[in-house]
């Protein structure tokens, strides 16, 4: 186990940030299905690398428990991008930048006052 517990949960918060995404999209009715189901499945594999980096989290903390490694804060930080596989990191990033555009405008849309 090289990684540090700060290293693990930075890309534990990388991945909830993901799934927080792609759940908007996923729930995004007016996107097209394909979009929605390729949402669904980019989820499921982002949702399998955040159970393995919770393990990974409580396999470090029950060692530093036992004595069997220390935690300390590393001199040099390096931060590598966690990445899915090239082709679903692409498809994700692509969701995320629909909904942005759809967000966005919805906010320059003007809105409908209500007539009594």
């Amino acid at each position: 186990m090289a990684e540090t517990l700060g290293s693990l949960v930075d890309k534990l918060t990388i991945a909830n940030i993901r799934l927080w995404h792609l759940e908007d999209v996923r729930r995004d009715k007016t996107l097209p299905d394909k979009d929605r189901l390729a949402a669904a499945d980019a989820i499921a594999e982002v949702n399998q690398q955040r159970n393995d980096l919770m393990d990974e989290i409580d396999e470090f903390l029950f060692r530093a428990a036992h004595g069997k490694v220390k935690l300390k804060a590393p001199k040099v930080k390096i931060y590598k991008k966690f990445q899915l596989d090239p082709k679903t990191e692409a498809r994700a990033d692509e969701l995320a930048r629909m909904v942005g555009k759809k967000k966005k405008a919805a906010k320059k849309a003007p809105k409908q006052s209500k007539k009594k």
